[in-house]
């Protein structure tokens, strides 16, 4: 009897410590759904990280509660490792950041044009790191300039480069999203080089950034733009119509 008692207890016991013990709310933390990065021009801190936070009071708007602001907030800092900068982000971004939502990794045209190994490297090699994240080249500009547009059918910036491609992948197919892993294994192999697809700003404009892009019949919004070709982890060349659609 006193076996079944003990049970009992340990059975109570356990249903009042279990479950969601670590649990909190989304406006407790920055859940990062973009990684933007460039290349700066000081050398001591050789790269620009724009990180994308999802702002919970903006995704409320159009509800019975309203919201307040953007649906997303772009945080940007400078350091000298991508694991530093992620470091130093918690600077700028008042709640504590987290990368397991991370959606999206933009790597600027001019960065592009160096060696991508270490980049790679630092991300295999995160706290928090995911590999099955879609990789794409800013054509023409930067990571930052791209994760800051505001267009009118999609949620995010993030979501609005996402669907770009995937609806360009099934109606035309001049790219394919090419995954961080797949980025890290053809990097490492000989004889294979990379192709990366190009994301640009079709009309770019002063009001690409603001939410006046809303209200224009013809406003700022994402386009593909070709394929990044690299030889040995740099960007050599591009390739765009007939010629992207072959490879």
């Amino acid at each position: 009897m006193k076996t079944y008692l003990s049970l009992l207890w340990i059975a109570a016991i356990c249903l009042c410590v279990s479950g969601c013990s670590n649990y909190r709310e989304l406006n407790q933390i920055g859940v990062i759904i973009g990684l933007g990065i460039d290349e700066n021009e000081n050398l001591e801190q050789p790269y620009k990280v724009t990180y994308q936070i999802i702002n919970p009071s903006g995704l409320s708007q159009g509800s019975s509660s309203g919201g307040q602001g953007l649906p997303v907030i772009n945080y940007t800092v400078t350091a000298k490792t991508l694991v530093e900068a992620l470091k130093k982000a918690s600077i700028v971004i008042p709640r504590e950041h987290i990368t397991s939502h991370l959606s999206l990794i933009i790597i600027g045209e001019k960065l592009a044009r160096n060696d991508l190994s270490l980049l790679f490297d630092a991300l295999d090699r995160g706290k928090q790191a995911r590999t099955s994240i879609p990789v794409f080249i800013a054509r023409d500009g930067t990571a930052e300039k791209l994760l800051g547009v505001i267009e009118p059918f999609e949620v995010t910036p993030v979501k609005s480069i996402l669907s770009t491609s995937q609806n360009n992948q099934k109606m035309y197919g001049i790219v394919s999203n090419v995954q961080a892993y797949e980025v890290i294994s053809m990097l490492l192999s000989e004889g294979k080089d990379l192709s990366l697809p190009g994301i640009s700003i079709n009309k770019p404009s002063q009001k690409a950034e603001e939410a006046g892009n809303l209200e224009n019949t013809s406003p700022s919004a994402m386009q593909v733009k070709g394929l990044a070709m690299f030889r040995k982890g740099k960007l050599v060349r591009w390739l765009d119509g007939d010629e992207a659609r072959s490879v």
